[in-house]
């Protein structure tokens, strides 16, 4: 089927894959607003009665499974006389494909096959066995997800005379008596006999023998050979990885054993077996060490002695395990990561979004404006009732309530064990900076400028603890063991948190102790240290909690922790528990190494030819051919850069001095303003594009400003105004230099952006609790609402005709569109234009004719907007152990 083709409410954007049993596309809902895949049958078998059988026989068996592991199928319909599955689109490649360029990394393998087994698990438990597992039947998501596909197919092999064909020219379904891929049956499959659960864990260790070897188990030049092999020869098991603790040789052999009576019974066995394997399991180690040992070197001794053997092998294994690792199994470092549920982003902006239990079995994060929850010994995450569009999550001391800051003005709390809906705690009105859950019965949070506050866990008015002066701000309040001091950040005189100190103050009240300057968000770790993050590190001092003194220098111990997207609360994203557990969300944040890339209205990616750089706001020129966009330099400091989009992708840096940030172009596209500190203020500066002048000042002012949007007819420049939480948005006049404050209350408003005539500005306010996305009549100030309270709004940008407003949704990746109607006062309800996955600073720009837009990546994406670097959680445990090595203390 050709693009464009329509199947009912369903349009064909483009092919995606074919087979014997299925032409697969790419097609987008044109109801629900979503691209689907549609799986229909090839025109020559359209009218099969067999094969129509089968496709409603997937949709059937298919509909009986819902496993994040396992390809959901959304409906099986009928339109222009095709019938066909439609089905969720899984960005990524085949394992097929990843195994084409050599064997996966052991830790890789390892997981993508466990992920595996959980699907084939869940199946088993439905009895359905899925019969064809292969690598070209498991596709691997941008994140690292594994989905299994084609459940309860029956494809079957034709064996005629002809056993000179490959083994890969077979594997299509043809009519025949054996049911699978020649490489990848089972031995019973090949000889014809009946089959159970026990066939796909063969196909599972041949899957498993391949990731870990980029060689087939079984696979020969021909079929005949192939089916020989399978019925009476072992793997190769010398291509498996030497020196591998982690390789489950033992495993391996018990999923390829030719008896099915003697083959593992079970795949939650495989899975539990890999998961121990990879947490660093003392037992499990051992017994894949040894089981290999034992097997080789036992081969071909008469059974009297191979007994006595393999026990004196065994022991011997287990005492060198043992011998080289003395440590008792708590102190065992192990680090691994938590990928993030598919199509979701982290979305914890300038807040903490990650948090470990003090128990150290939970993790919780935010992805899509939602908590989610995962136990450290699962591998699913679940969103948590109730918490849609909160931040800030701490556990209580006993790891069972999780709080919360709910976005509506309230501190909330949600027990995890129970699943009782989240209670409200008490207000915070303002974005929370930072909490925690004290063992004397209260929880601490800051207010920035608000000082330090406390609610009772059981709820109540919160008190304040700590005042703040003029100018000052605190983040991160902790109690110290004892109940007498608090720990936090204090900001006082600077923009930027990496300037902030990290003090100790009597929560009684009293004079405050300078514990550490030059940092933020500072936390007491339990082994006599502070931690705390500074430019996108941790970094560790000793502490002497009696003296309450620092007693040696800072040393870094973690490098590369994503840091809030803005200079705003201080939050740096990483937790620990009390029992020594690390988890951090790896990156730098705002400035994280990104590429430009174009995305169109079909959500396909073209990456810009720009090498990825540490990057920041950026804009389009009016004639789309050039970016203005804020780079940070190795030296920390920032810098706009300009990109020629067409001229062999030129680029010009256009500032040298202090740090320059958020560049706006003016309507001809002579000059380029930004923010600048090179006078002392985050002052307005611009500068001709092709820097034939000096830079000059445009508004000089104590406060800080940054630059947004400047009218087409270039009179009149729209800029936001204070410190966070209190962005408010004004105007500037560039003739008079004349300011006004268009919009200035108790809210967070932000991004303002001129219609293309300039009687209306579109911005952003949280004042429901969210940002939504308003439009303002510059003259009248009359105000109107364009996005969704379900979805929220950000970044708004106007088309160039002025019909339509793109935004970013507050609560999910993509870009959103309305048409409004300025003269009533209108907005269309918003229609999905890209499901993108940009860069948490929700930055985008949109050409002239809007039909391709300009977004920031991570560096690594492709063009179908899968991403190199996967969005994931490092996770260290008993990770204490390298702390007091790293910082050794006076005790230690």
């Amino acid at each position: 089927m050709e693009p464009g083709t329509k199947l009912g409410h369903f349009e064909i954007i483009k092919p995606l894959g074919a087979g014997n049993m299925g032409e697969v596309y790419r097609a987008r809902d044109t109801k629900l607003e979503r691209d689907v895949a549609i799986k229909v049958l090839p025109q020559d078998l359209a009218g099969d009665p067999e094969r129509l059988g089968r496709l409603e026989r997937e949709a059937k068996l298919l509909a009986a499974l819902n496993h994040p592991h396992i390809a959901t199928i959304y409906s099986l319909d009928e339109a222009e006389g095709a019938r066909f599955l439609v089905l969720e689109l899984i960005r990524g490649d085949s394992l097929e494909l990843q195994l084409a360029q050599g064997p996966l990394p052991v830790e890789k393998a390892l997981e993508v096959c466990k992920q595996i087994a959980e699907a084939l698990e869940a199946a088993h438990a439905a009895a359905i066995i899925h019969r064809d597992l292969k690598p070209a039947n498991v596709l691997i998501t941008p994140d690292g997800k594994a989905k299994v596909l084609d459940f309860g197919i029956a494809k079957s092999v034709e064996v005629s005379a002809d056993l000179t064909a490959t083994a890969k020219e077979t594997d299509l379904t043809v009519a025949g008596t054996l049911v699978g891929t020649p490489s990848y049956m089972s031995p019973e499959q090949v000889r014809g006999e009946a089959i159970d659960k026990r066939a796909d864990i063969w196909a599972f260790g041949c899957l498993l023998f391949e990731t870990l070897t980029g060689r087939s188990a079984f696979g020969r030049e021909t079929l005949a050979d192939t089916l020989a092999a399978i019925v009476d020869h072992e793997p190769d098991w010398g291509r498996l990885p030497e020196g591998a603790p982690l390789v489950p040789r033992a495993l391996l052999r018990r999923c390829l054993r030719k008896e099915p009576s003697r083959r593992l019974h079970d795949i939650a066995d495989a899975r539990i077996e890999i998961a121990d394997a990879l947490s660093g399991d003392r037992d499990a180690i051992s017994a894949i060490l040894a089981a290999p040992a034992v097997a080789e070197i036992t081969r071909g001794i008469p059974w009297k002695l191979a007994t006595p053997i393999a026990v004196v092998i065994a022991l011997l294994a287990a005492f060198v395990v043992w011998t080289t690792t003395p440590s008792p199994p708590e102190s065992v470092i192990t680090r691994f990561y938590i990928d993030y549920p598919p199509e979701t982003t982290f979305q914890a902006d300038s807040t903490l979004g990650v948090a470990i239990s003090p128990n150290g079995k939970s993790v919780v994060f935010n992805a899509n404006r939602q908590l989610w929850l995962r136990a450290i010994d699962d591998l699913v995450a679940t969103p948590i009732r109730g918490t849609e569009g909160a931040r800030v999550p701490f556990f209580s001391p006993d790891s069972q309530q999780l709080g919360f800051w709910g976005g509506d003005g309230q501190m909330k709390s949600v027990s995890i064990t129970t699943g009782r809906a989240a209670v409200s705690l008490g207000s915070a009105p303002e974005l929370a900076y930072g909490a925690s859950w004290a063992d004397d019965g209260y929880i601490y949070f800051g207010q920035g400028s608000g000082g330090i506050l406390r609610v009772s866990a059981n709820g109540g008015e919160p008190e304040l603890v700590a005042e703040m002066e003029e100018g000052e701000q605190a983040y991160g309040p902790q109690l110290f063991p004892g109940g007498e001091w608090l720990l936090f950040t204090l900001l006082s005189g600077s923009s930027s948190w990496n300037d902030a100190s990290i003090v100790a103050q009597p929560v009684s009240g009293g004079e405050r102790k300078l514990l550490v300057a030059g940092g933020t968000d500072g936390r007491y770790v339990p082994t006599g240290h502070i931690v705390y993050s500074l430019e996108r590190n941790l970094l560790a001092v000793p502490f002497d909690l009696d003296s309450l003194e620092v007693t040696g220098g800072s040393v870094s111990i973690v490098e590369g922790v994503q840091q809030s997207a803005a200079p705003r609360t201080g939050a740096s994203q990483y937790g620990f528990s009390d029992r020594g557990g690390l988890v951090y969300m790896p990156g730098g944040g705002f400035s994280a190494t990104s590429q430009l890339a174009w995305v169109d209205r079909d959500g396909r990616v073209e990456p810009l030819p720009f090498e990825p750089r540490p990057s920041g706001f950026f804009d389009l020129s009016p004639d789309d051919q050039r970016i203005a966009l804020g780079i940070r330099g190795d030296d920390g400091d920032w810098h706009i850069w300009i990109y020629e989009i067409e001229r062999g992708g030129s680029q010009v840096r256009l500032t040298t001095e202090g740090n320059n940030e958020v560049p706006v172009w003016s309507p001809d596209g002579e000059w380029v303003f930004f923010r600048s500190d090179r006078g002392g203020n985050h002052d307005i500066w611009k500068r001709r594009a092709d820097r034939s002048l000096e830079a000059e000042l445009v508004l000089d002012t104590e406060a800080d400003v940054l630059p947004i949007s400047i009218s087409d007819d270039g009179e009149m420049l729209l800029f936001v105004s204070g410190l966070l939480p209190n962005f408010d948005v004004g105007i500037l006049a560039l003739d008079t230099g004349d300011t006004e404050m268009l919009v200035d209350t108790a809210a967070f408003e932000s991004l303002p952006s001129f219609s293309p005539d300039g009687r209306f500005f579109a911005f952003n306010s949280d004042e429901t609790g969210q940002p939504e996305v308003y439009v303002r009549e510059v003259s009248s100030g009359r105000t109107f609402l364009v996005s969704t309270s379900t979805r929220g709004g950000w970044f708004p940008r106007w088309s160039r005709d002025g019909k339509e407003i793109y935004y970013r949704p507050w609560n999910s990746p993509g870009i959103l569109v309305a048409e409004v109607d300025l003269e009533s006062f209108s907005a269309s309800d918003p229609v999905e234009v890209s499901d993108i996955v940009m860069r948490a600073a929700s930055i985008f720009d949109v050409t002239a004719d809007g039909q391709k837009f300009l977004v920031l990546v991570p560096a690594g994406t492709d063009e179908t907007g899968g991403r190199g670097s996967s969005t994931r959680l490092n996770v260290v445990l008993n990770w204490f152990e390298e702390l007091n090595r790293l910082v050794p203390t006076e005790g230690s």
